[in-house]
């Protein structure tokens, strides 16, 4: 973790502000697996005071994201390579029945979201493929538009499920998965195996309401892009 600072926190109370500033840390890999870290030093990086980001370690013991190594020092969890694929498992596994309950609950407005997402993705796409087919340099912008795009896409499904405990569930698993996250969306921009076109399988079922497919269709296409903030 490098000495620049994090960002500074604006809303909600400052614990809240804290435990959710260092979960996207550790989820984006800014706060990698196995680094020591303090109090202090993080209530440096967050600019607050160290009470808050004691609470907030606090929480994230619970979900055992960090674990404690001394009375003011702890450090960032580090699983196994077979624990992280169980993790990954999980994942998985909610994302289908998210999905399963989006396809049951949704309606027609926010299906007119998602065609509207999916019709800003869809040239952004195109471009990505015309310009990797030739050899070229993706660029930065087009791919973070796209990823965001996609975010958005699969946020409104998660929202559209209306299931707060597996949301929360799937927030859990999602912390402990950054890298694979990472690779398995940059590695959507550009296939030609149908990732990317599981999107449109996926919007389909939600118009059917068909509620097996929109499963099945999830649970296949693995995991959606991080924030590209």
């Amino acid at each position: 973790m490098t000495g620049a600072a994090l960002s500074h926190l604006t809303s909600e109370t400052l614990a809240d502000q804290a435990y959710a500033a260092l979960r996207l840390a550790i989820a984006n890999g800014e706060l990698a697996w196995g680094e020591k870290i303090t109090e202090r030093g993080l209530a440096t990086r967050l600019a607050v005071s160290p009470t808050p980001v004691r609470e907030a370690l606090r929480r994230l013991e619970q979900d055992r994201l960090v674990e404690r190594t001394g009375p003011r020092s702890l450090r960032v969890v580090r699983l196994s390579p077979e624990t992280l694929a169980e993790i990954r498992e999980v994942e998985v596994q909610l994302q289908g029945l998210i999905a399963r309950f989006a396809a049951r609950h949704i309606d027609a407005e926010t299906l007119a979201q998602l065609d509207s997402v999916l019709a800003e993705a869809d040239p952004l796409r195109a471009t990505l493929v015309r310009i990797n087919d030739a050899g070229g340099t993706l660029p930065p912008e087009t791919v973070q538009r796209l990823l965001a795009a996609l975010r958005r896409f699969h946020t409104i499904v998660e929202e559209a499920g209306a299931n707060p405990v597996l949301a929360g569930l799937l927030e859990q698993a999602r912390a402990f998965s950054p890298a694979v996250r990472v690779e398995s969306a940059l590695a959507q921009l550009t296939a030609t195996d149908g990732a990317y076109e599981e999107h449109h399988l996926l919007l389909q079922a939600l118009h059917a309401h068909d509620e097996s497919r929109a499963e099945q269709i999830a649970r296949h296409h693995g995991t959606p892009p991080p924030d590209a903030s």
